[in-house]
């Protein structure tokens, strides 16, 4: 997995089925993510304040774009935090293995391939 291709958490864009649906213009992905996203996820939405994903919501150009980004990755602390730093990925933060926010992240079974994502990237450097 190329650097580039990884939203700033490690996740991988180009695999995502938001972003797969958005550049498809695939409605039916949209719905479907949207009904699996609102099980997976419902927690957690509970605890941020969200309301559960529509598949309207099911936009997203990725972490660099300004505009068609799902309303999850709009708030993401991390992303937030990346941005501040000037860096690509989280992979190259010099609090990578103490961060609360990423480890939280990653306590998440759907969000521990991002981890490995980035923990390859660490191993590059």
């Amino acid at each position: 997995m190329q650097e580039q291709e990884l939203a700033y958490c490690g996740l991988s864009c180009v695999s995502c089925p938001i972003f797969i649906a958005a550049a498809n213009d695939d409605d039916e992905l949209r719905r479907k993510t949207a009904q699996e996203w609102s099980k997976i996820y419902k927690e957690i939405l509970g605890t941020l304040e969200m309301d559960e994903p529509k598949p309207e919501d099911m936009n997203c150009r990725g972490c660099e774009s300004e505009i068609d980004r799902f309303k999850g990755c709009t708030s993401c602390p991390i992303r937030k935090c990346c941005r501040e730093k000037s860096l690509t990925t989280w992979a190259g933060c010099s609090d990578y293995e103490a961060c609360d926010t990423l480890n939280g992240f990653y306590s998440i079974i759907q969000h521990r391939q991002a981890k490995d994502n980035l923990d390859r990237i660490r191993m590059r450097r």
